[in-house]
């Protein structure tokens, strides 16, 4: 009886370890059984990653797309070897977590960019805009930082240097007199009946009902390795150079997927590729 129960342990165990065929080492994904490929994103569904799920499974790739409701999950999932690769951060969020974690979590893709922009319903342009004016921001550290880097950029206003990716108001030259105004982020496309400039986040503004690429005065450019807010692919370090997770990454970045973002996220999301 117990040479049975040993027998049928064992195999159990077998059955399972010939289903959980991973994509470790230099597997291709391309023999005839299925390299499983977990990856991390946040929400609750993906037309894009749907996308790029349908062509990896032709070529025996199968990733099973695995959403979390917070965003400090997916990294520590990542790094705990629950899932392979996550999507769902920035490089400064990313770099982050990597200092206040010791996560040992590299980039291996670059995906989509969310500018910010400025909207107005009063003005044509900037030129239009008076001294002391009221300008409305985003009041998150990281989201506020970038509008009053997009306020340098178009020369409203002047910051500390020091102040780097995350000024703050305190942190402003400000020779015109601008009111500046911090307000949630998701309250501030209402204000633009009463103020003559905001500064919106993309999947807001669409949200809203504005198309960024077509209603924004201004929005924030964008170029490939040099943006801390551009989104990325992310595997743990030790496997940053697996074939597959690379093939996946290729079939990302590709002229299909790009079509399926801009339809989907109707311009509040930008392909970087």
């Amino acid at each position: 009886m117990k040479k049975l129960i040993l027998f049928l342990i064992l195999s159990i165990l077998l059955v399972g370890c010939s289903n959980s065929n991973s994509a470790k080492g230099n597997n291709t994904g391309n023999g005839d059984e299925n390299t499983l490929v977990r990856l991390g994103l946040t929400g609750s569904d993906s037309k894009v990653w749907n996308h790029v799920k349908e062509e990896a499974a032709k070529e025996n790739i199968d990733i099973e797309l695995v959403f979390f409701d917070s965003y400090p999950i997916p990294n520590a999932a990542l790094n705990s070897g629950e899932i392979e690769l996550n999507a769902f951060q920035h490089y400064i969020y990313l770099n982050t977590e990597v200092e206040q974690h010791g996560y040992e979590l590299s980039v291996i893709g670059e995906t989509v960019y969310a500018p910010l922009g400025l909207y107005s319903k009063k003005l044509e342009g900037l030129d239009e805009l008076k001294d002391g004016d009221k300008i409305v921001i985003p009041d998150d550290v990281t989201n506020g930082g970038r509008a009053l880097l997009l306020l340098q950029a178009n020369g409203l206003i002047t910051l500390d240097p020091d102040a780097g990716n995350t000024p703050t108001i305190k942190d402003i030259e400000n020779p015109r007199g601008f009111e500046i105004i911090e307000l949630s982020a998701t309250n501030i496309p209402a204000t633009l009946e009463e103020v003559p400039l905001a500064v919106i986040n993309s999947g807001v503004a669409t949200d809203a009902g504005l198309t960024p690429s077509q209603d924004a005065i201004v929005l924030e450019e964008v170029k490939s390795g040099e943006n801390s807010y551009i989104n990325v692919i992310v595997a743990r370090t030790e496997d940053k150079d697996n074939k597959v997770y690379k093939r996946i990454v290729e079939l990302y970045q590709t002229e299909a997927t790009k079509a399926v973002i801009e339809e989907d996220s109707k311009g509040s999301l930008i392909p970087v590729w």
